[in-house]
């Protein structure tokens, strides 16, 4: 009897275990990795499966409007990884290293074998992150796909922007073979949607002068931060050879000739860079960049980079560098229309980057990600960049119909999310409110809503 029953609970847990694959297609459940905590905008995408809710009655999808991060990858360029590695090897050669500064050297030297040729690009992690969200995307709207099958795929100019598009519909045409695709991307300095940051010149000068940088730098210098620098470099180097650092001995540069590390506070910060990269790229090997610090220390730095995202690219203590994705909202409006139009046109997807994640949260308005705060401590409260941007973070409209009225419902990260207006039967909204909700917006920014993007590239430049 009682093999019986255990032959049967093995076999209900089976059963449960192919149920939750069949409601994904893919990995049943994407956690968040124990080993690694505190990695802000580092974070890998963290996936659970989700129970969507049902539209209304005699609504059907019909359209899908996505704008996304691209997924996890290495580390951006060889400057975080290069200029420890010089200060460790200039340590160990005045004999000023201790043995678990050697371990450093000797990892760092490990990682700048695994990154070379690498830098910029997706991790094998990356790659199945984006690739999986291409397949529950296929699966999760099989109806939609089968009587609808052209996509339209865009990312910006960056190698990693396309890569995440092509795994992405890698994983959508794993699902649906049918589908057609056209794949294109926007041009540098000529993108003021996915890219606007690179061609408004107000918020280029915010970003170098703005009044954003004395609090940020009030923050960064409080004494937490200069206690954790020396009990970190301490466990690495002597003491002589910290006040050497201190005193701005040394100016070490990154491959493009830029200096990245001339004091403590920046060669931790190097460190513990190397520490959230290193979350992506477990596939690639297990770097114990963690050990360095505690947990207090780690969620001192997290901070400072949570700080500075939201100062420099989110709400902030002005409305700059929220208002530059507008163009964005439009172009995602006026695609959808279009795109409604088009029979056989099941959506558009578009691939970019953090910097243009963050202020699209937070221009439309999605949990408390629009307050704006000069206080770092009420930012901390408010803001969280691992639910904001992880990797391949993502913002959908997925559009409804019954054959007469329009509604919408918003994901974020594949999770619904509210509108920042009214509605009878959430999570779904009534899409003429929605877009009238928007263009308002865009318009009072000073956004033409007709406008072609010849016309928006010249309105950030000369007004943004």
């Amino acid at each position: 009897m009682k093999k019986i029953i255990f032959i049967i609970l093995i076999a209900l847990t089976i059963f449960t275990s192919c149920t939750n694959q069949k409601k994904t297609g893919v990995a049943a459940f994407e956690t968040k990795d124990k080993h690694f905590t505190f990695l802000s905008s580092k974070s890998p995408y963290p996936y659970e499966v989700t129970d969507y809710s049902s539209p209304p009655k005699n609504y059907n999808l019909v359209f899908i409007n996505y704008v996304g991060r691209h997924g996890s990858r290495h580390l951006s360029s060889s400057k975080y990884d290069k200029t420890l590695f010089e200060l460790l090897s200039i340590a160990e050669k005045d004999g000023e290293i201790t043995n678990l500064g050697k371990e450093l050297k000797d990892e760092i030297s490990k990682l700048m074998k695994v990154e070379e040729g690498n830098y910029g690009l997706l991790t094998i992690k990356g790659k199945k992150e984006l690739e999986n969200i291409g397949r529950r995307t296929a699966i999760n709207n099989k109806k939609l796909f089968s009587y609808k099958s052209e996509v339209i795929a865009y990312a910006t100019y960056s190698d990693r922007a396309k890569e995440s598009r092509d795994e992405f519909l890698k994983g959508l045409k794993k699902e649906i073979n049918s589908v057609s695709i056209t794949s294109n991307f926007y041009e540098e300095f000529k993108d003021p949607y996915l890219r606007p940051y690179d061609i408004a010149e107000r918020y280029i000068d915010f970003e170098e002068n703005g009044e954003w940088n004395s609090i940020f730098n009030e923050y960064t210098k409080r004494e937490i931060g200069k206690k954790f620098d020396k009990e970190i470099l301490l466990k690495l180097v002597s003491e002589r050879f910290y006040d050497r650092l201190e005193k701005g001995e040394f100016k070490l540069k990154d491959e493009n000739g830029k200096v990245k590390l001339k004091n403590p506070t920046e060669a931790v910060s190097n460190l513990y860079n190397l520490y959230i990269i290193s979350a992506a790229l477990k596939e690639e090997g297990l770097f114990e960049f963690k050990k360095y610090f505690t947990n207090e220390q780690l969620a001192w730095y997290e901070s400072i980079i949570s700080i500075e995202d939201y100062l420099q690219k989110g709400p902030s203590i002005t409305s700059l560098p929220t208002d530059i994705i507008a163009p964005l909202v439009k172009n995602m409006i006026n695609s959808t229309e279009n795109g409604l139009k088009n029979p056989n046109l099941a959506g558009i997807f578009n691939f970019a980057h953090a910097e243009t994640i963050i202020p699209l949260v937070s221009f439309l308005e999605i949990s408390t990600y629009n307050e704006s705060s000069n206080n770092p401590t009420e930012i901390l409260k408010n803001w969280d960049a691992s639910t904001v941007t992880p990797m391949a973070a993502n913002i959908q409209w997925l559009i409804y119909s019954n054959g007469k009225d329009l509604l919408v419902k918003m994901l974020q990260n594949e999770k619904e999310v509210a509108f920042p207006i009214k509605t009878n039967f959430y999570p779904y909204y009534k899409w003429e409110d929605v877009k009238k909700y928007y263009q308002d917006k865009i318009e009072k920014i000073g956004f033409s809503n007709d406008n072609n993007l010849e016309n928006d590239i010249k309105n950030l430049k000369e007004n943004f």
